[in-house]
């Protein structure tokens, strides 16, 4: 993990890349649902926050050989968002596999 230490030193702040990991874990495995964002249904639209999107723009500053280590950690929680979301069919090709995906929509429990 000294390539995570020197990365933290550098690009990052220190415990940037275990604040990354603890929220895309919150945002995938919160133990509810409720908690998923909604789907969104138009092609303009786009999540607030792109949490897998921090974690692999740290996967790629990582130097190669530091990288499995890391992504054996964000791994589990990729196969659990793959398992709670379905393909976009809207979704533009060119966008990450991450944002190609629907997240369920439960509403908001009015009407």
């Amino acid at each position: 993990m000294t390539a995570v230490i020197a990365l933290e030193h550098t690009l990052l702040e220190p415990g940037e890349v275990a604040a990354a990991l603890r929220a895309w874990t919150r945002d995938v495995i919160p133990g509810t649902t409720a908690r998923l964002p909604p789907t969104y249904s138009c092609l303009g639209c786009a999540w607030e926050d792109d949490l897998r999107g921090d974690l692999e723009r740290i996967l790629i500053a990582l130097p190669r050989w530091a990288r499995p280590y890391l992504y054996s950690l964000v791994l589990p929680i990729d196969r659990s968002f793959l398992a709670r979301t379905s393909p976009d069919p809207r979704a533009s090709p060119d966008w990450p596999w991450w944002r190609q995906r629907r997240r369920p929509h439960f509403g908001d429990g009015i009407g």
